[in-house]
């Protein structure tokens, strides 16, 4: 199985051969040797039209194009010759995985709980700037799959082990409301200053909802989603939210949702070209960017992918440096932020990474 993309099977070895009779090999090695010039000659052209890059250069002209159940997934991206890099801009005070965050002061971030070493849910709250994290005060209890947002200015803490939303204040958190049910690993995303929480699990049952916060009035259930999810993830691109992935009952999805806030309505976008929970999501310049994640077997990847609503294409367009699943991802200052996560060792990881797209 493929580190990049868990699902694509290894290129297998075809059955040895006898060699040949010695009075036909002159003539095969001709023959070869004119088949391997036809495939070095197809092979550039190939590789000129895609300019192909290596990792970490991937190029975004890659386009996948994948058929679901209603056909095709839609229209494949010409190429943009944009790139895609991902580099290391610092570190946690720790590793953790699963963590909450928020934008926050000058091009950083804030990060909140999160799952330990040992796995165990913690209560830090890290000030991450300019490639350091420093502490920033603590939760009212330890948490981890929890979400959060910016709603008006503030920032909001969705569940975790519980269904409290809270409030950071100057001086701690407070209660701002309670979510319909205990919510973990839901996926959140923002449109204006209305939070949508999505998803999730309960501690026993996987969550179909779709509920809506607005600072000052009842969390509320919005919208369900055609199957219960837990470990979505989700962004939010010109008012309409893209949710991506997750899995329903073990088994992880490929299939891409779009909601809409103002109808309230949860339609079926698009496919990614593989099953994917467990991964993170973020947008800027338009796109969704889906990053790392499990396939059903727990395999995890390395692969990028970029959602374009406008097309209606998924496309690979980079690789992280190391299989990664339960990271999170945000848009900060025109690039991605990418902090801690598990490895492919099921090892919680102390990085920082940066996502950042260029064009010629």
């Amino acid at each position: 199985m493929s580190d990049i993309d868990p699902e694509i099977p290894r290129a297998s070895h075809p059955p040895a051969r006898r060699p040949p009779r010695p009075r036909r090999l002159r003539r095969r090695f001709a023959g070869v040797g004119v088949f391997l010039a036809a495939v070095a000659a197809v092979a550039a052209v190939v590789l000129v039209s895609l300019h192909v890059h290596l990792p970490f250069h991937l190029n975004g002209g890659q386009s996948t194009t994948t058929a679901g159940p209603t056909g095709p997934t839609g229209p494949t991206r010409p190429a943009t010759n944009r790139t895609v890099q991902v580099s290391t801009l610092g570190s946690l005070s720790a590793p953790v995985s699963r963590l909450a965050a928020v934008p926050f002061g000058a091009g950083g971030a804030l990060f909140l709980g999160g799952y330990d070493s040992a796995g165990n849910p913690i209560d830090t709250v890290q000030n991450f700037q300019a490639g350091t994290a420093t502490a920033a005060g603590t939760l009212p209890s330890p948490e981890a799959s929890a979400v959060a947002a910016v709603l008006a200015g503030n920032v909001y803490l969705f569940g975790g082990s519980s269904s409290t939303i809270y409030e950071s204040t100057s001086t701690g958190f407070t209660v701002a409301g309670t979510l319909p049910e205990a919510t973990a690993d839901a996926a959140v995303a923002s449109v204006g200053d209305t939070a949508y929480v999505i998803g999730g699990y309960t501690g026993t049952s996987e969550l179909n909802t779709i509920v809506a916060f607005t600072p000052g009035s009842t969390a509320q259930t919005v919208a369900t989603l055609p199957v219960p999810l837990r470990y979505p993830a989700a962004a939010a691109v010109q008012g309409e939210v893209y949710i991506i992935g997750g899995s329903t009952a073990g088994a992880a999805s490929a299939t891409v949702y779009r909601f809409d806030p103002t109808t309230k309505l949860v339609t079926r976008f698009t496919t990614l070209p593989h099953a994917r929970s467990r991964e993170a999501a973020a947008a800027i310049g338009g796109e969704v960017y889906v990053i790392g994640g499990a396939n059903t077997a727990g395999v995890r990847t390395r692969a990028i992918y970029a959602i374009d609503p406008a097309t209606n294409s998924v496309s690979l367009v980079g690789i992280l440096p190391l299989a990664l699943s339960d990271t999170t991802a945000l848009p900060i200052a025109g690039k991605i932020i990418i902090a801690g996560g598990v490895d492919a060792t099921s090892t919680p990881i102390i990085t920082v990474y940066a996502l950042s797209v260029t064009a010629p």
